[in-house]
């Protein structure tokens, strides 16, 4: 806003503060009036502002306001920073302007893969890491089924007031909102995973040619697990038990209960003078009479 005649660390405060109230009302009713607000506020002395403002952002306000976004399902993804973040990682990679084709091929090659591999130790991390805050209801089906960002996303939203609620997430995000979540911890049910959009239980990735791979390899850990059950149940009830644990302790960790604390058998201090020790030795005895 340098050509406005305003600085930049001024601007600033605008962007974060009075103007900030406008781009985040809920509705576009409450953003009008936001928007008067503003015109009657400091800022509307300046009417070279006010007419930037109205032509450059006002005019498109369906692509950027919560108003008018809120109503659209983007999962967060609401500028342009992921296209500048993978411009900024492939520039990284290039290392120079004035390769070849062939250097930029490879180096662009190295770099998606680098990401697809940060991609699937993401979507692992979320299949084996437990979500502190989502132990019981509602959250105890869907935890290690659906992405950590979601479970945590919805914990933020189920400490929020739900008469104050406007659904918001469940319209962006495809996730539980306030009110829903609370209603689910009164009654004391759990969240099923189609209650969430399906991107958030989407844990495998594959590219279109390596779809049917994948499926493949579904269909052969499903027909493994039916034998190990079927190789469990032939060996008897002991191992019918221990697997029963073993499955217990991954799928509800938070049901094993307390343990017993291992008791120490290391006594500190001097150890107590042995009554049963053997006698010396002639060997021993002999030494010591020639001390």
């Amino acid at each position: 806003m340098m050509d406005l005649g305003i600085p930049q660390e001024v601007a600033r405060g605008v962007v974060h503060g009075s103007w900030k109230k406008v781009m985040e009302a809920t509705t576009p009713h409450a953003m009008i009036e936001e928007w008067e607000n503003f015109k009657n506020g400091f800022w509307g002395r300046n009417s070279k502002l006010i007419e930037y403002l109205d032509r450059e952002c006002l005019e498109h306000k369906e692509k950027w306001a919560c108003a008018y976004t809120n109503n659209i399902f983007h999962i967060g993804t609401t500028s342009t920073n992921r296209v500048e973040s993978a411009h900024s990682t492939l520039k990284a990679w290039l290392n120079t302007s004035t390769g070849g084709i062939d250097t930029l091929f490879l180096s662009w090659h190295a770099s998606i893969g680098r990401q697809v591999i940060e991609i699937r130790k993401e979507l692992e991390t979320c299949r084996t890491k437990t979500f502190k805050g989502a132990y019981g209801p509602p959250y105890g089906v869907i935890r290690g089924s659906v992405s950590l960002y979601a479970l945590e996303l919805m914990f933020v939203e189920g400490k929020k007031t739900p008469s104050k609620c406007y659904c918001v997430i469940g319209r962006t995000h495809g996730l539980p909102c306030s009110c829903r979540i609370n209603s689910f911890k009164r009654a004391g049910d759990h969240f099923q995973i189609t209650h969430l959009a399906p991107f958030w239980s989407t844990l495998d990735y594959a590219n279109p040619h390596d779809a049917r791979r994948f499926e493949d390899n579904d269909a052969n850990d499903l027909q493994i697990f039916h034998d190990l059950v079927a190789e469990v149940c032939r060996r008897g009830p002991s191992a019918v038990r221990a697997a029963k644990v073993a499955l217990m302790s991954q799928l509800y960790p938070e049901e094993e209960g307390l343990r017993e604390p291992r008791v120490s058998t290391k006594a500190k201090g001097r150890p107590p003078k042995r009554e049963n020790a053997r006698d010396p030795s002639w060997h021993e005895e002999k030494s010591n009479n020639l001390r």
